[in-house]
Parts: C-alpha cells; sequence; structure tokens
C-alpha cells in the first residue's frame, strides 16, 4: 500500500490548521481594533488640542478693538511661521477684508462648534470655527490637521502590514503544525484498514508525546486487544470441538459402515443405516471444513505465495468442473479478454480451492439451463456469474459468516461453510470478495485491494468483504 499523499482539503480539515487559522483571525482582529482604539485615543487627543489653540487664538483676536483687528490678524499670519494656523476677517456680509482664508470655508457655521475643512488640492486639511464679533464682522480661525491624516496612513498600513504578516504566518504555522499530525493520521488509518483486514496483529502507532491522537490509539489498541482474545478464544473453542468430535465421528462412520456392510439387503434396517451412515458423512464435510478454515487462518502471511497466471488457473478450474456442469444441464463459460493483466501474486493451492468453491456453488445454484460464467476482467479480477436465484442483498454480509444459509439455500445439500472458507482465503491474501446482483444471478468478484485515493486526498485501501451492487 503506498504511502498517503498530503493535499490542501485534508490541511484544511485538521484541527491544528483550523485552530491556528483562527487563532490568526482573532489576532488580527485583536490588532485591528487595537489600532482603531489608539487611533480613536490620539485624533480625539489632537482634536482637543486643536481646538484649544483655535479658541486661544479667537480669544487673543477678540481682544482688539474694530480698528486694530484687521493688522492683529495679518500680524498673526506673518508671525505663524511654521503656517500652520489660518486666519480670515469677513464682514457681516461674507465679504473677505484680510487673512490667509480668502473665501468663506464650506461646512463652517457662525458660533457653532470647530468643524474638519478637507481642502484636498486646495492645500491641508484644516479644523476651523467661526464666531461673530460684537460690531458684525465675522472671524474664521483655523489651524491645520494633516498630521491627523499622517497618524492615520501610520496606522492603516501598520494594521495592513502586520495584518498581513500575522495572517501568511498563521497559515504557514497551521500548514506546519498540521502535516505531522495528518501524517500521524494516516499511519493510524493505515493500521485501521490492516486490522479491518483481518491483520489482528497490527496495532495503532503511538508516539512518546502522548497527545489525544495517543490516548485513542491507546483506547483502540486496548479494545483491539479484547477482540482479539475474544477471537481466538471462540476459534479455538470451535477448532477445538471439529477436532475433538472428528475422531469419534470418524469411528461411527466406521462402525455404521461395517454395520450396513452386514445387515442383509431385504432387512428394512439396512435403509435405516445408509440414512444415518449419509447424515454422519455430513456432520464430517462440516467438522473438515471448520478445521479447514482454522488452518488457513492460522498460515503465515504470504509463507507459500508466489506468481500465479489466473488465466491458466481459471482453465484448470474450467476443465474440472466442465463435466459437473454438463450433467447439471449448465453451460460453463470461461471468458479472459485480451489486455486484462494475469499474473498476481498468491498461494495457487488456496487460490485454487477458493475458486472452486465459488464455481461449486454457482452450478450447485443455478437451475438447468442456465449460465455459469468464470472470467477475467480488470485489475485483474477473477468473476464467476450465474443465472441463479442469488442472493438477497440482506444477506450478502451473512452469507460470508460460518453455516449461514440463506432461504434459497433450504433444499441444496451444504453446510453453509463454502463462502466462509472463500472469506478465510480472501482475509489471508488481502483480497476484496465482494457479491453483486447479476440479475438475475449472483456475481462474486474476487480482486487484489486496489490503493485509491478519496476525495479528501488520503490513499487507502477498499475495505475487503463488502456486499452490494456492483
Amino acid at each position: 500500500m503506498r504511502a498517503p499523499e498530503l493535499r490542501l482539503p485534508p490541511l484544511w480539515r485538521t484541527t491544528a490548521f483550523r485552530l491556528t487559522s483562527l487563532y490568526g483571525v482573532i489576532l488580527v482582529v485583536g490588532l485591528a481594533a487595537l489600532l482603531a482604539l489608539i487611533y480613536l485615543q490620539t485624533a480625539t487627543l489632537m482634536s482637543k488640542r486643536v481646538d484649544q489653540a483655535i479658541e486661544a487664538g479667537i480669544v487673543r483676536l477678540r481682544q482688539a478693538d474694530a480698528e486694530a483687528l484687521p493688522n492683529r490678524v495679518r500680524q498673526a499670519v506673518f508671525d505663524d511661521v511654521r503656517q500652520m494656523n489660518y486666519y480670515g476677517l469677513f464682514s457681516a456680509e461674507g465679504v473677505w477684508i484680510t487673512g490667509n482664508i480668502e473665501r468663506w470655508p464650506q461646512g463652517v457655521q457662525v458660533d457653532k462648534p470647530a468643524v474638519d475643512v478637507y481642502r484636498g488640492r486646495d492645500g491641508p486639511d484644516v479644523r476651523m470655527r467661526a464666531v461673530r464679533l460684537p460690531w458684525g464682522e465675522q472671524l474664521v480661525v483655523g489651524r491645520d490637521i494633516s498630521q491627523l491624516a499622517g497618524v492615520r496612513s501610520i496606522l492603516l498600513q501598520a494594521m495592513l502590514i502586520s495584518g498581513g504578516l500575522i495572517l501568511v504566518l498563521g497559515l504557514s504555522a497551521g500548514v506546519i503544525l498540521s502535516v505531522p499530525s495528518l501524517r500521524r493520521v494516516a499511519e493510524i488509518q493505515s493500521a485501521s484498514r490492516r486490522i479491518t483486514h483481518g491483520d489482528m496483529a497490527v496495532r495503532l502507532p503511538v508516539s512518546d508525546r502522548r497527545d489525544e491522537l495517543d490516548m485513542l490509539a491507546g483506547t483502540v489498541n486496548a479494545m483491539v486487544d479484547e477482540i482479539e482474545r475474544l477471537l481466538a478464544d471462540a476459534k479455538n473453542v470451535g477448532d477445538t470441538l471439529a477436532h475433538d468430535l472428528r475422531t469419534p465421528l470418524t469411528r461411527l462412520r466406521a462402525l455404521l459402515y461395517r454395520t450396513q456392510e452386514e445387515t442383509p439387503a431385504d432387512d428394512g434396517r439396512r435403509a435405516m443405516i445408509e440414512q444415518a451412515l449419509s447424515q454422519t458423512d455430513i456432520l464430517l464435510s462440516r467438522f473438515q471444513a471448520l478445521l479447514r478454515i482454522a488452518e488457513i487462518e492460522r498460515q503465515a502471511r504470504r509463507a507459500g505465495f508466489q506468481t500465479v497466471d489466473l488465466a491458466e488457473l481459471l482453465t484448470e478450474i474450467a476443465e474440472l468442473y466442465e463435466p459437473l456442469a454438463e450433467e447439471a444441464g449448465l453451460d460453463l463459460r470461461l471468458t479472459a479478454p485480451k489486455g486484462v493483466p494475469t499474473k498476481i501474486e498468491a498461494d495457487p493451492e488456496l487460490l485454487f480451492e477458493a475458486i472452486s468453491n465459488l464455481v461449486d456453488n454457482a452450478i450447485k445454484f443455478t437451475p438447468a439451463g442456465g449460465v455459469v460464467r468464470l472470467g477475467l476482467c480488470a485489475g485483474p479480477a477473477v468473476e464467476v456469474v450465474d443465472s441463479g436465484s442469488g442472493i438477497p442483498e440482506a444477506e450478502r454480509e451473512l452469507a460470508l459468516n460460518r453455516f449461514h444459509r440463506g432461504a434459497n439455500a433450504a433444499n441444496k445439500p451444504g453446510s453453509g461453510l463454502g463462502l466462509a472458507i472463500v472469506a478465510a482465503i480472501s482475509r489471508l491474501h488481502g483480497f476484496d470478495l465482494e457479491l453483486a446482483d447479476a440479475a438475475p444471478g449472483l456475481r462474486v468478484t474476487l480482486r487484489p485491494i486496489e490503493t485509491v485515493s478519496d476525495e479528501h486526498g488520503f490513499i487507502f485501501a477498499t475495505e475487503p468483504f463488502h456486499s452490494g451492487s456492483a
């Protein structure tokens, strides 16, 4: 199985990436709020100081009489070396008299609080206030507030630059923190699927960090330990019973056979002995199948594996079962499309046994005049398709269990262990065993598990023993 590939969609789904991104967004919002608060506090303080300077200028100029006021205004303009202050003296009708404000500023009302006048290309931004003098003239005093615009620009740039850096660093940190977690999740996923495939010796990896993934892996490992113990106990009981009962049943069969041979043909008890002998043979075949399943499950994984040519194997099986199919009035067809790979790694004897069981079942459950098709398909995979009664979808998972016999198998000989043996061989090989509807009949597909990628970018093996429509 290939190592998992890391792609962007899974990163978005990791807790580390989401939390890091969320913290980055919160930090940017907090920084913006902080800079906005600093700006508001600074702007408010500067506005108060500007208003105080404007009021001080108005008070100084109001102290002059009507004749001296124009000279005082001109003198104030001359004394303003930094050119931060603005003065304008207008008649009661709004006609300019003197000062460096030659037109009545838009938005400024007499005897109202100071307002900001944004002059754009005509000059710097100015905060102004107008008052009416006792003799009817109007005095406008203003102060340059370009510093406020500079502060606003500085704070805005700081917010954009720092916010952008925080977002970039946050996303980068999210990726850096998420990749190790995603790799660990992929390792846990790989181990979990191996356990699902029947390898109960595998355990989820646990690191030295003792984080939440390690706690979860520890809990799952303890659960798998207990499941393995219970499965071993159940298997041991069944295997022990099958092994212990095989000897007395064999002796019983031998005794019945001798009794049958010694009983005259015209004796009415001979038919009863023959029936007992037939039932004993059924019991022996079931115990033999149970022991065969236990034997397969105890084998060392891949111990007898070698390169197997599926085309040659299927040809051999078809030749073996062709007489049986003809006797049952069936058409056994072997198909092998050109261009389909035929070589796989498998235990040839076990694979022969698994496919033979599938063909035997297909012949058994297909009525006379039907068709049984044995063939290769892309993968490579082996398909056994019949035109019989099939297996209802609700029973397909159960059909792989030991001793299960469906409603359509009530009048058929067998012990309900054929598909269980096939399932055991599939588990040993890591194959995917799929039961599907052939409309009519049953389609059984046996294929090596393929490595595929899901929509989130994880690489994993398809789950074994999936039953359902193709």
